[in-house]
């Protein structure tokens, strides 16, 4: 059952919403079902890279409100929140077309054309500036460059890794500029492709979305 991408982008903003209402237990049972989508969709060594970066970085927030005089248990769970929420974008990046996403934030959105563009050129240039960093590495690990030793020289070493991913980068963004330029980008472009028509499938999401956020009203009164 295929799904279009303005029904993802609403899946998505739901759980980044009703994540703070659930209980514990319902937001680690959506945090494994997002696992389970997130290898069953790409299981390859980026997909991977990345759910280790985002575990990384939900520890570090974890530290830090320790650090403020939090308890164990509200850090945790606020990371566990938190990994949830960046887990759910990642799903969206894999399952779904970058232009896609773009059309749906025009057509069903109503955000401008220049913006939509922008937001998801953004997200394009991710996985693109890891493969850059990872080629730099191995170039300048062939001219002798070692990146070995303790956290710190391994943070000061990659210094001089910095200048050839921005340089790059700018070359990226002049020849996408140029190429958006000559290919007539506009308010009509999205307008141009084939319209994403809501299915049964759809449908089905959005009514178990809607059941789930509402989550405390049927609580309440049922």
């Amino acid at each position: 059952m295929r799904v279009t991408a303005f029904t993802q982008l609403i899946t998505v903003l739901a759980v980044t919403a009703v994540v703070f209402i659930l209980p514990v237990q319902a937001v680690s049972f959506i945090l494994v079902l997002e696992l389970a989508l997130l290898l069953y969709i790409k299981h390859d060594r980026m997909t991977m890279a990345a759910i280790g970066a985002l575990t990384v970085f939900t520890g570090m927030m974890i530290l830090l409100q320790l650090l403020f005089q939090s308890s164990l248990e509200v850090a945790m769970i606020g990371g566990l929140r938190m990994l949830v929420m960046t887990m759910a974008f990642l799903c969206l990046l894999a399952a779904t077309r970058i232009q896609d996403i773009a059309q749906a934030l025009v057509e069903r959105f109503h955000m401008p054309c220049e913006y939509a563009f922008m937001l998801t050129t953004a997200l394009r240039f991710v996985p693109d500036f890891l493969t850059d960093s990872s080629a730099t590495l191995d170039a300048q690990s062939c001219r002798g460059y070692s990146n070995r030793g303790n956290v710190f020289k391994r943070m000061y070493s990659y210094l001089v890794v910095i200048k050839p991913l921005v340089m790059r980068a700018v070359a990226k963004s002049d020849t996408l500029a140029l190429s958006m330029e000559l290919k007539g980008f506009g308010a009509n472009t999205y307008k141009n492709m084939k319209k994403q028509e809501l299915g049964i499938g759809d449908y089905l999401v959005l009514t178990v979305v809607i059941i789930l956020s509402t989550y405390k009203f049927w609580v309440k009164y049922l």
